[in-house]
């Protein structure tokens, strides 16, 4: 039922995971400091698939990137919160 969307769900959940253990090993930060570079990258990414690309790729691309976009959000936030509680 999912084939088409695996790759693109896999694609979100390792960029989560990477950021996870990214963020174990960063302060929080530099931890902030890199999910807002990264989002950056993906937005402009978004607008080239929208603009250069167009068509139906431009839209596999941006849904892509969207998805890590999101998996990068997640993974900060769940690795921000659990370096605050084993901070405690």
């Amino acid at each position: 039922m999912l084939e088409g969307w695996t790759p693109i769900l896999l694609m979100g959940i390792i960029a989560a995971v990477i950021i996870f253990f990214i963020s174990r090993n960063v302060s929080r930060i530099v931890l902030f400091f890199i999910a807002i570079i990264l989002s950056l990258i993906c937005f402009g990414v978004v607008i080239y698939s929208i603009i250069g690309v167009g068509g139906w790729n431009g839209m596999g691309m941006g849904f892509v990137t969207i998805t890590v976009f999101l998996g990068i959000w997640i993974g900060t936030i769940i690795g921000a919160i659990c370096k605050k509680r084993l901070n405690k």
